[in-house]
């Protein structure tokens, strides 16, 4: 049966719970965002989350809460359960970084407090748990992701939660089990799609290695529920967004990414790209982790981490995040592990840890409660948001991230210096859309431009809004003949291409190398 928790556990969880949040969120509002490194071996700054962010901040503002936009497009990469919190966020404190990031500190600092919870629950010491929640928290990649906007503190905790009631109702007998599994199965799902399944495929990993299992009827209620939550969603848009949804979400995301080719970051291969990133990392962690296998081996615990490994090291593109909701298994294998005799000393190992981990943020394993990196155009959006102009706004050789996407402006397109004459093809074309188009065909796009609306309604998008949101110049002249040819809007770009302006704007420096070209033909701001 699914025991009760006691309310001596009860009120220590709280208290575990909300000293976590203070410590995820302890200054979380005021790095940027887009700032931290997803991968801080090869430097890869967490570009999704400007991109989500956009689209939950427009999702707060337009009230469409069913279909996720990016830049005036449908945006059906990921399922929506992050945005719906963001967006919530959002409207309860106001346009703010930190907003994106509340759903993450929460499901950060609930699943330190489901690891203390696990510990107790099967008989263990306090000390043992606080040491396993210090080991967890000091992990640099865990702690990163629970503190910044994207969708891998969430699907850490839901898988963490099934796992959870899974270990202590092995057969799911219970009515709370039954429910809790499938709801954060079904949550998992409508966090990050395909990955989402890895509550499910633990469990059937779980029912092969265990003779103490749910029964086949259990099973299917189990899919039943997280089908429930799940479904409505995707079929929705299938049925709403027919063509995007599918080229999008099911041929781009799970068959391009998942299965395909995708175009990767590094030459490494799957195996020595995650071990070399856990060893550098979390390699306390993982070390303590390796250790108590050799103690015990808990089949919720081997499960779990059989399933992340192994989806890690299918998936084709490779990302260092994927590994998150492998970070609480190896927390608990090394906190079930620790002796009676040393608990105490483990406790005081684990805080030495995390202090030495905080007071060097710049180290690759090192926790970072400030800016991993920045952007250096951050300051010079910033203060052209502030002049709440309506033209709108061309960036020259973006490298903000999408930060610019998070602010309220009018308009924002993206110029990008593109010498190439071939490029990938993917299932969604945003060139055959006239979403990305060429600087020839920006210059004369009032004639294009029919045809690109009608391309888009024919793939659902009713307006054309998105055309030319991006813009391709294969070289500097080609990019001047774009900034000359359009003296209504405005620019952001680098200090060297200053002079490709004929006059026709003002020119304000922006510091940090920026240089804002402002038309002299000031438009009224109006909202979409």
């Amino acid at each position: 049966m699914y025991a009760t928790i006691s309310p001596v556990l009860r009120g220590s969880t709280i208290f575990v719970f909300l000293a976590a949040v203070a410590v995820l969120g302890w200054d979380a509002g005021k790095p940027g965002i887009a700032t931290a490194y997803v991968d801080p071996i090869v430097k890869i700054q967490a570009q999704d989350e400007g991109y989500y962010g956009s689209i939950s901040f427009e999702m707060a503002k337009s009230g469409d809460w069913l279909t996720p936009r990016f830049l005036d497009r449908y945006a059906l990469t990921k399922p929506p359960l992050l945005y719906w919190l963001q967006a919530t966020a959002v409207k309860v404190i106001g346009r703010k970084p930190i907003a994106l990031r509340i759903p993450s500190i929460l499901a950060g600092a609930a699943t330190v407090a489901i690891v203390y919870a696990w510990l107790l629950g099967e008989g263990g010491l306090v000390t043992a748990a606080l040491a396993a929640c210090l080991l967890l928290l000091s992990s640099h990649l865990f702690f990163v992701v629970s503190r910044i906007g994207l969708t891998d503190a969430l699907l850490t905790f839901e898988t963490s939660l099934a796992m959870f009631t899974l270990a202590r109702d092995p057969q799911l007998k219970s009515r709370v089990g039954l429910w809790t599994f499938g709801l954060a199965s079904g949550a998992a799902i409508l966090t990050k799609g395909i990955a989402g399944l890895f509550p499910l495929l633990a469990l059937a990993v779980f029912c092969a290695i265990s003779k103490k299992r749910p029964r086949w009827v259990r099973l299917a209620q189990i899919v039943s529920i997280s089908a429930a939550i799940a479904a409505p969603w995707h079929l929705y848009e299938l049925w709403r967004h027919t063509r995007w949804f599918w080229a999008e979400y099911v041929v781009s995301e799970l068959v391009t990414h998942a299965v395909g080719s995708p175009p990767q970051s590094t030459q490494e291969s799957q195996a020595g790209y995650y071990l070399k990133r856990l060893a550098l990392l979390d390699a306390p962690l993982l070390a303590a982790a390796v250790a108590a296998l050799f103690r015990n081996r808990p089949r919720v615990l081997i499960a779990w981490t059989v399933v992340v490994l192994a989806a890690a090291m299918s998936f084709e593109y490779r990302n260092t995040t994927y590994t998150a909701p492998l970070l609480p298994a190896l927390a608990l294998l090394a906190g079930g592990a620790i002796p009676a005799r040393w608990s105490r000393w483990a406790l005081a190992a684990a805080a030495v840890l995390f202090v030495g981990k905080a007071m060097a943020p710049a180290e690759t394993w090192g926790i970072p409660f400030g800016a991993e990196s920045m952007i250096p155009a951050e300051q010079a959006l910033d203060r052209y948001a502030s002049l709440k102009r309506g033209n709108e706004l061309i960036i020259g050789r973006p490298d903000d991230g999408f930060y610019s996407a998070c602010l309220d402006l009018p308009r924002v397109r993206y110029l990008y210096l593109d010498p190439s004459t071939e490029r990938r093809r993917y299932a969604l074309d945003f060139e055959e859309l006239g979403i990305t188009v060429t600087a020839a065909d920006f210059d004369r796009l009032p004639e294009l431009k029919p045809a690109f609306e009608q391309r888009l309604r024919d793939w659902g998008l009713e307006r054309g809004d998105p055309i030319a949101t991006v813009i391709l110049a294969r070289d500097m002249e080609q990019a001047g003949a774009v900034i000359r040819a359009h003296p209504e809007a405005d620019f952001l770009l680098p200090a060297t291409w200053a002079e490709q302006d004929n006059g026709a704007h003002s020119a304000v420096d922006a510091g940090s190398g920026w240089i804002l070209l402002l038309s002299r033909q000031i438009l009224q701001k109006s909202a979409k």
